[in-house]
């Protein structure tokens, strides 16, 4: 990855590095036959939004504003997909989600 790859632009005011995020695989429930039911490929991301420090205190408040069901009693932002069979496909799209969802 070059320099660029490590951080996630959000909009122009936010840029988040991807050091940041935090990810946990398990199994997934959903189709796919036999295996999911012996790989990892469904992928949880995790954002501390209480530890960054890449969020100002306005962007930290609106976020708890806006994304209260999204955000735990420790103030992490958890992001699941379980959408494809590949662990790979299913991080890269729970990126995609933590990126539309702080767009919003």
């Amino acid at each position: 990855m070059d320099g660029a790859d490590d951080i996630l632009i959000i909009n122009d005011a936010l840029a988040i590095p991807r050091d940041e995020l935090a990810f946990r695989t398990s199994r997934s429930s959903g189709p796919g036959g036999q295996h999911v039911n012996k790989t990892e490929t469904r992928v949880e991301l995790l954002f501390d939004s209480v530890a960054s420090p890449s969020l100002s205190d306005l962007q930290r408040a609106l976020l708890f504003a806006k994304l209260g069901g999204a955000i735990d009693d420790d103030g992490v932002i958890h992001v699941v997909s379980e959408r494809y069979r590949s662990q790979l496909r299913n991080r890269e799209d729970a990126v995609a989600k933590f990126v539309a969802l702080l767009r919003d």
